[in-house]
């Protein structure tokens, strides 16, 4: 029995000492183009955004693009000039006062020249919905969460199928960028099919603006927060692009028939055929309103 057991500790020890570090050398893939192009009519400068892609296990910020020529032609022949600021990679055109970019149902095409490529993209500017409303009510601690305030908005899908939004919110002026945050709807419901055109967005959607904490005992709102809500109007071509961002970012592996990771498809195209752009291109009109928790 002795040497049993002398064997049995033999036996262990050499399975767990047997541990060696094994680095993966992997292929880090061409460097693309990034871009960050998402344009709106509120009256504040509009910025896009140019970036390198990055290694998967980097840990730096993205590489910025500098010296491109940006700029964004509507189907009237006006032209949008884009500059970039202090090499950012962050090109940006600026409103006179009371002015706002575009108008709704032009066409758009973007146009980027760098080192001798063109990069081009466009987008029609659709019409978006007004926040009616935003309300809020006190609740206690429960199972779902703890007490604090709880809010929502109202707003109405406009008639017509196919109309899709992205609903953002800012807590105290801070955007909730959170990947569970992405808040987009199809007509009234969060997808195609859903058969709620013309109606009050649904529940789930306008609950959607609560923030997610990572401090189970943090309320979503206090006394004294800004409640801002912003409908962006979509093209159906973006939706798709969000809603596949959303789950990629969201579910990852942990979906039961989830897909690698890739690429979320872009409508970024380039003039030279071996490369492979990413990012995306719209342009929204934007209708906004603000609520202080009292």
């Amino acid at each position: 029995m002795k040497n049993y057991a002398i064997l049995l500790l033999l036996f262990i020890l050499c399975f767990t000492a047997c541990e060696d570090v094994v680095d993966l050398e992997l292929e880090e893939g061409s460097v693309e183009l990034v871009v960050d192009a998402w344009i709106n009519t509120d009256t504040v400068p509009q910025v896009i955004k140019l970036r390198r892609t990055a290694p998967y296990f980097s840990n730096a910020f993205a590489p910025v693009v500098n010296g491109a020529t940006v700029s964004i032609t509507d189907n009237d022949g006006r032209v949008f000039e884009f500059s970039e600021s202090n090499d950012s990679g962050n090109y940006i055109w600026t409103p006179a006062p009371g002015e706002r970019f575009g108008e709704i149902g032009n066409n758009y095409a973007l146009e980027i020249s760098l080192e001798g490529k063109t990069y081009s993209a466009s987008s029609q500017l659709n019409p978006t919905v007004p926040v009616d409303s935003i309300t809020y009510e006190f609740e206690e601690e429960s199972l779902t969460g703890p007490e604090g305030y709880y809010a929502q908005f109202f707003g109405r899908d406009q008639i017509g199928l196919g109309d899709t939004y992205w609903i953002k919110t800012y807590k105290n002026g801070v955007y909730l960028n959170k990947p569970q945050e992405i808040n987009i709807a199809y007509d009234a419901g969060p997808a195609a099919g859903s058969e709620v055109d013309g109606l009050i967005f649904i529940t789930p959607i306008r609950e959607a603006i609560n923030p997610i904490t990572d401090d189970d005992d943090l309320p979503p709102y206090a006394l004294g927060d800004s409640i801002r809500v912003e409908i962006h109007s979509l093209t159906p071509e973006a939706f798709n692009y969000l809603e596949r961002t959303f789950f990629q970012l969201t579910l990852g592996d942990a979906a039961l028939f989830a897909e690698p990771p890739a690429n979320v498809p872009t409508n970024i195209a380039s003039s030279d055929d071996t490369e492979n752009p990413q990012g995306f291109f719209v342009v929204s009109e934007v209708s906004s309103l603000e609520e202080v928790v009292e």
